[in-house]
């Protein structure tokens, strides 16, 4: 494994030279009279652990994680349309067992903008989040409890828009619908994520089939804030909190994402994110008593980090 990790970093240091032999270009800018705008951060990052005759233990691995952020706007006079995507997935690969899955994000964004003046705008908005691959809740690697579309969240709202400054946009949606999709037959006859679970009989029959789909109108807060300081250090931050009217509108759901990039040399940088969830609907399973089995002991807050040293892209 020692010997893959070798070849690959040289691979991988071609490429880098590769692309350091490129005159530099600035980040991709449209013509002044375009109506579109482009932007975005591609990242890479590998790293190796490699053990031989350790007394402490360990597992030989090699881990890889990559990013992708960006962003397509378009306005013509009192119209707006700004998209976003913003992709993350890493893994860990052993040589004596299954891949480990260290991160994995799909968040998309589009909001249409009408100006009513410089600082408010009525906005149509999308949001969808879901994931790549399958999740599970280690070490049991057999059962999983996540998947893609299994849970994946679509919301949909009518509302205002205010920016205060270049960057910054605080979008109040009163009018929102958000659709919780848990398509895998498994996860939603368990009622995982909120749907409905299948009703069966004493000999567990399937007496009504469960529900793939969730929708909840509620009240919708997102605030994102976006900056670059300088060439070195650049900063995205999400903060949404969304209210259900039908269901115990005080237990809101609540995602915080953090994303930064500092870079040291033109291709180089330490990137890190951090995520922070609430769902009254994501119920947690921990062995309380001791007795090897998970009992639920309902929603907990939920916080991801990963600091990693890449090779960024801009795109």
């Amino acid at each position: 494994m020692k010997y893959f990790f070798l070849l690959f970093v040289l691979f991988i240091t071609h490429v880098v030279s590769g692309l350091n032999s490129i005159d530099d270009k600035k980040p991709h800018q449209e013509k002044k009279d375009s109506l579109w705008s482009t932007s975005g951060v591609f990242s890479f990052g590998v790293g190796q652990t490699s053990f031989t005759n350790w007394s402490a233990g360990g597992d030989n691995n090699i881990n890889f994680s990559g990013s992708l952020f960006y962003d397509l706007n378009y306005a013509k006079e009192d119209v707006s349309w700004a998209n976003n995507i913003d992709l993350k997935y890493g893994t860990q690969i052993f040589l004596e067992k299954k891949p480990i899955k260290t991160n994995d994000q799909i968040h998309m964004s589009s909001k249409i903008g009408y100006k009513l003046d410089s600082l408010w705008s009525y906005s149509l908005l999308y949001n969808f989040d879901s994931q790549f691959s399958n999740g599970y809740k280690y070490p049991n690697d057999s059962v999983p409890i996540s998947r893609f579309m299994a849970p994946a969240y679509l919301m949909f709202g009518i509302g205002v828009d205010y920016k205060p400054q270049k960057g910054l946009s605080i979008l109040i949606s009163p009018f929102t619908n958000k659709i919780t999709i848990v398509n895998d037959a498994e996860l939603s006859a368990k009622g995982a994520f909120g749907v409905e679970p299948a009703v069966l009989d004493t000999a567990g029959n399937i007496l009504i089939p469960a529900r793939r789909f969730k929708n909840e109108p509620g009240g919708f807060l997102k605030v994102h804030y976006q900056h670059n300081f300088g060439k070195v250090f650049s900063l995205s931050a999400r903060f949404e909190v969304f209210s259900s009217y039908l269901n115990e509108p005080q237990n809101m759901d609540v995602r915080c994402n953090l994303n930064t990039i500092y870079r040291f040399t033109k291709r180089a940088a330490i990137t890190f994110t951090l995520d922070l969830i609430y769902d009254e609907d994501a119920q947690i399973k921990q062995d309380v008593n001791g007795d090897g089995v998970d009992e639920i002991v309902g929603p907990r807050t939920q916080v991801k980090e990963a600091l990693v040293l890449a090779i960024t892209m801009n795109l």
